[in-house]
């Protein structure tokens, strides 16, 4: 997986009820490169990251336990470094931490979260193909502009399908923390919150929790506060 994914967009926790002392059990194998690092998982709130737990790598292996309350999404840090969002809820997280992939497994909403990474990468990697053949092509003596638009069509079908993918996703898990989680993920894209096509149509059908989650609303004032700047 991508890290430059998670450069910007670390989750503000999201929860959803669930009964209390829920045990969780996060279990991890890395490379050996990793020995000797610490591992954490950060919440974000108030302008703030806050720990909530945390253990060292050793012989490519970590582990922590404790209680979820609530399931919420986190973050993983190896030191300094954020690696993937995870949602910290009762049972066995399993994550594999490979020098190129992340993945996530154990329970439900890991499951889905890690397979909507491997669906978005893999639409972006089409994208990146796409773009290597239009360099290709240039240096065989095409013009950038013949260039572009020999691979123009077949980029803008994998940025509608990937844009399609996004929200049904979204759409999918609007009553759990993935909806709002990948919902903040799609804001920051954005150079400043706006009222895209594609955000006006996930708010249009979305229910009242989802629109009472915090970053959600925080988003939608800020974007129409600026709509109305720019009328």
């Amino acid at each position: 997986m991508n890290k430059l994914l998670f450069t910007s967009f670390f989750f503000i926790s999201t929860i959803f009820t669930l009964s209390c002392n829920n045990e969780y059990l996060v279990k991890g194998n890395t490379c050996n490169f990793f020995d000797g690092s610490n591992v954490y998982l950060k919440s974000f709130a108030d302008g703030k990251w806050t720990t909530i737990d945390s253990c060292e790598i050793l012989h490519g292996k970590f582990q922590m336990s404790g209680v979820a309350e609530a399931a919420s999404v986190t973050t993983l840090f190896i030191d300094n470094e954020a690696i993937i969002p995870i949602v910290l809820e009762e049972g066995s997280i399993n994550i594999d931490i490979e020098a190129r992939n992340v993945t996530l497994d154990g329970t439900t909403l890991n499951r889905q979260l890690s397979q909507f990474f491997r669906q978005k990468d893999y639409y972006e990697q089409l994208m990146l193909d796409l773009e290597r053949e239009e360099a290709s092509l240039i240096l065989d003596g095409h013009t950038a502009q013949n260039a572009n638009a020999a691979i123009q069509e077949r980029m803008t079908k994998i940025d509608r399908e990937l844009e399609t993918y996004i929200e049904n996703f979204i759409k999918k898990h609007y009553n759990n923390v993935l909806g709002p989680c990948i919902f903040q993920l799609l804001c920051s894209s954005l150079p400043y919150p706006i009222m895209t096509e594609q955000i006006n149509r996930i708010i249009e059908q979305a229910p009242e929790n989802f629109l009472a989650d915090s970053f959600v609303e925080s988003f939608i004032v800020a974007a129409r506060e600026n709509s109305m700047l720019t009328e």
